[in-house]
């Protein structure tokens, strides 16, 4: 079967018309690349290949104009809108770039599509004005502005035409304007003006139809529609819309037919449609199909990619058998970790504040590879610093006890001007430059800095050339802006081997076998999501595309790949909450249900899983090494955390006790209930330390209460390293921690007006003592006690808890003290009947109760330790109490030290 180009030069020889001596026109350069090939394979002798235009580069060449990027007009459209506004309403241009850059784009919806400025800003003013509509006659000074800015507009607008066209530098939509004035002002009937081939075409914007149809009337022109006779004739179909309308409304079509119908969509095509559960899936069932195609047919199969962002991850993916491919696409500079480098660094200085940097940000930069390049171990380090000094801001001088790094400190140093700041990234590319050329097999990143240097160097031109950028932030908004314009280009042969490209690069090409990846509702079509300051109403009044004709383009570019295929595979992503992820995309759902056609259509489903992790408890042998390390914690001292973590999860306590394995611990920005419980620990230390050993009295309390706040400021400051105030959720938390210990000082002060005796005997007291177990020896333990006081002569050992706390969890059957090695819900229990057993050892007493404070739960009080089953009741700890507790913890100490007895894994 002949491709849609190879039919065109066909169609063009029938009609005597020479294929050397014309224009063509085409959707793109790639398309270009494979006409130029089509037609060098129909000629014989030597020629010169005739002229091949992609539609951008034929309107240039019409209106004698070279298009700018958006980016390169902004600082020009700000000199225009500086000659309109005066001093009062004048915007900065770091005000003015955060509106700009979406006018311009509708600046350049309405040129191409030759829409009437003055009766466009009319009604656009008139729209905003009715927007804002009020009763009162007197509307706000902000509304006022807002109305002026609209209604002012088109004076923005012929300003910054004028000085386009005095500088020479015009966005694409004017361009079009100027071609199509152009193309009215002249004739194409001379001799001398070449015939012009359009061909792929499709969704036209009113510019290019009114010079398409001018050439047509003027017999200088000819187009080639790739559109199948079925879907044309398909009234609502979403791919032939635009040729449809064309069809009705060119003048040229009133007694002519369209130039050429394919009739092979109806033909029998298989139609293979594969739901995989996330990227990773669709990119290994992408995998498994290319290792299928034939070497003979590699370089008559696309892969295209409907998401972009999945090209490295395939490319990872491209199978051993497949020896040559090509990538169509570029990869945009934004996709690769060097510009998200430098944006993390720019970044970490646009939200500085008062010469202070978030944590997150600096981590950001040390974690990535290149900060590793560049100063090696240290990045990690200095991570760890951060996290085990729970740094939240982090200054220059941060990190001076721990090592001094030259390029550390340069980044650090804080920067004041935009000029400054670029002068950093300057500086840090010219860094990695000096790093990466001394190594090998760099070449991805050799060519990340190349691409990246540039781009900064775009940024540093922009900047020098328009002294009115001011705000670093700025800078970090014209930098990824300008990342993803720039692209790193693949090598490879365009005509060789396996074809990877995205779906804009199809246009106009066939090819036998197609796997399409992310065909998913919201990539195909995108959706409805669009910048711009026109409303859809706008949009129909002024026949300007909204929504609904985007996604006729891409039905068109989805169809049109189906006329001459035999094979296509399409993946999309059934799972949800991601963006296009879980529903499939409703061409699929067309294909489906065409009862018109004879395609036989497969459905498979992929659930790809990592190697499956058995559901067995873990059982670790006790061997020498662990019996080694227990020996040392008995010399050092057992604690009650340590000895219940044992009896929650075995396994547990060996990873953190035996081998020493603990979480790496990140920085708490946000207070952790652990981290609030210290502090406020640490608070009431500090308020009743002076009172301890006396009988409180109520005047006592008048002096605790003013000393609060400041006690909680200090201990909250410790914690954290900074002197910064609390903020955000650390405000809410720090205000609760506030209300918890204004709590406890009030209950205190309440049994003191009661005329209850309250005496503090001791705060945060260490409590250890050595004890002899049978068949193991001497063995230590300790604890640190939050509270021991005594009230109305009865003594009391209180443990404080921030989480919440009931009876049972401190009170136990009295018939089975057992349960306390076995059940990690009396853990609390546990650790106050061991603080009163050390208490015991260290100074004896007759009784004694023992019980949680929980600030949780405050309203239930002081909760003691208790006996019972379903109710408790508070048990005074006496020396038959503490024997029943010696001999569980004389056992599970023993058990610790069992050879006989392994680790088995208890399933938290």
């Amino acid at each position: 079967m002949n491709s849609f180009l190879e039919n065109i030069l066909i169609d063009l020889e029938k009609k005597q018309i020479d294929i050397t001596k014309v224009n063509y026109v085409v959707p793109s350069r790639r398309v270009g690349i494979f006409l130029s090939r089509y037609v060098a394979q129909r000629i014989d002798q030597p020629i010169f290949l005739p002229k091949i235009y992609s539609v951008e580069e034929y309107i240039e060449h019409l209106s004698q104009v070279e298009i700018v990027n958006d980016l390169d007009l902004l600082p020009l459209f700000y000199q225009a809108y500086k000659s309109v506004e005066n001093g009062e309403n004048l915007d900065s241009f770091d005000e003015f770039i955060g509106w700009a850059t979406t006018i311009l784009k509708d600046f350049n919806e309405m040129d191409r599509y030759l829409v009437d400025p003055e009766q466009f800003f009319n009604y656009l003013g008139s729209i905003k004005e009715m927007d804002h509509w009020a009763l009162s006659q007197n509307p706000t000074l902000m509304v006022s502005k807002y109305l002026r800015f609209w209604k002012k507009l088109h004076l923005y607008y012929d300003a910054f035409q004028k000085l386009c066209l005095e500088n020479k530098m015009v966005y694409q939509g004017m361009a079009y304007r100027l071609a199509f004035a152009k193309a009215e002002q002249r004739s194409f009937t001379s001799n001398q003006v070449e015939t012009t081939i359009f061909l792929g075409l499709n969704a036209l914007n009113t510019a290019e139809s009114k010079i398409i149809q001018k050439l047509l009337e003027e017999e200088k022109g000819h187009v080639y529609w790739d559109m199948d006779s079925y879907l044309m004739e398909l009234p609502y179909h979403e791919s032939g819309k635009f040729i449809r309308r064309f069809k009705k409304e060119w003048k040229y079509y009133n007694n002519r037919e369209l130039d050429i119908y394919s009739n092979f969509y109806q033909s029998a095509k298989k139609i293979d449609i594969h739901g995989a559960a996330g990227n990773l899936s669709m990119i290994q069932v992408a995998a498994q199909l290319m290792a299928q195609i034939p070497q003979e047919e590699l370089e008559d199969t696309a892969v295209i990619l409907a998401d972009e962002r999945l090209l490295l991850p395939l490319l990872d993916a491209i199978p051993q058998n497949i020896q040559h491919f090509n990538v169509t696409m570029g990869l945009a500079l934004d996709q690769l970790p060097l510009s998200a480098f430098i944006y993390d660094v720019i970044k970490m200085h646009t939200d500085a504040i008062d010469r202070e940097y978030y944590y997150k940000g600096v981590v950001n930069i040390l974690e990535s590879s290149f900060a590793h390049l560049l100063i090696a171990e240290k990045s990690r380090q200095l991570i760890k610093f951060i996290r085990e000094n729970n740094l939240i801001y982090i200054t220059p001088s941060s990190f001076e006890e721990v090592t001094e790094i030259d390029l550390l400190n340069t980044i650090l140093k804080p920067v004041e001007t935009v000029g400054a700041l670029i002068e950093l990234v300057q500086y840090l590319l010219n860094e990695l430059k000096k790093a990466l050329f001394n190594e090998e097999n760099r070449r991805l990143e050799i060519e990340q800095l190349l691409g990246i240097t540039e781009v900064v160097q775009n940024l540093a031109t922009i900047i020098d050339n328009n002294q009115e950028i001011k705000d670093l932030k700025t800078v970090a908004y014209l930098y990824k802006q300008l990342v993803p314009l720039k692209n790193l280009d693949f090598i490879g042969e365009p005509v060789r081997g396996l074809q990877i490209m995205g779906l804009l690069e199809t246009r106009a090409l066939d090819y036998k076998n197609t796997i399409m990846l992310s065909v998913n509702e919201g990539i195909l079509p995108a959706g409805k999501s669009t910048a711009s300051y026109i409303s859809n109403d706008m949009k129909y009044q002024f026949e300007l595309p909204t929504y609904s004709e985007k996604d006729s383009v891409y039905a068109y570019h989805f169809y049109r790949l189906l006329h001459r295929v035999e094979k296509a595979a399409f993946i999309y992503n059934t799972e949800g909450d991601t963006l296009g992820g879980g529903e499939k995309s409703r061409f699929l759902t067309q294909l489906e249900t065409d009862q018109n056609c004879n395609h036989i259509v497969t459905h498979k489903h992929y659930i790809f899983k990592n190697s499956a992790i058995k559901d067995e408890l873990m059982i670790i042998k006790k061997e020498p090494s662990y019996f080694e390390r227990l020996d040392q914690i008995a010399a050092s001292g057992f604690s009650p955390s340590a000895l219940t973590s044992y009896v929650r999860n075995p396994i547990d306590f060996y990873a953190s006790k035996i081998l020493r394995i603990s979480d790496m611990e990140d920085v708490e920005e946000n207070i952790a209930a652990n981290t609030m419980g210290s502090i406020i620990h640490e608070a009431l230390d500090k308020l009743y330390q002076p009172f301890v050993g006396k009988i409180l009295i109520k005047e006592d309390f008048d002096t605790i209460k003013k000393q609060i706040k400041t006690e909680l400021d200090i201990a909250y400051k410790e914690c954290y390293t900074s002197d910064s105030a609390p903020l955000g959720k650390n405000k809410i938390i720090y205000e609760v921690s506030l209300h918890y210990i204004k709590k406890m000082v009030e209950s205190d002060l309440e049994l003191v007006k009661n005329d209850q005796e309250l005496i503090i005997k001791s705060v945060e007291r260490k409590l250890e003592a050595v004890i002899d177990v049978s068949q193991i020896g001497k063995v230590k333990i300790h604890g640190m006690v939050d509270r021991i006081d005594q009230l109305d002569g009865k003594l009391r050992i209180i443990d404080y808890k921030s989480g919440a706390t009931d009876k049972g969890n401190v009170g136990i059957d009295p018939d089975d003290f057992t349960i306390l090695r076995e059940d990690y819900k009396k853990a609390k229990a546990f650790q106050v009947l061991m603080y009163t057993y050390l208490h015991s050892l260290n100074d004896p007493f007759t009784e004694a109760s023992a019980g949680i404070i929980s600030f949780k739960n405050f309203d239930q009080g002081y909760i003691p330790f208790s006996y019972g089953k379903h109710r408790y009741n508070e048990k005074m700890i006496d020396a038959a109490v503490l024997e029943k507790f010696e001999q569980e913890l004389f056992a599970l100490i023993q058990e610790l030290y069992n050879k006989e007895i392994d680790l088995i894994e208890k399933p938290v």
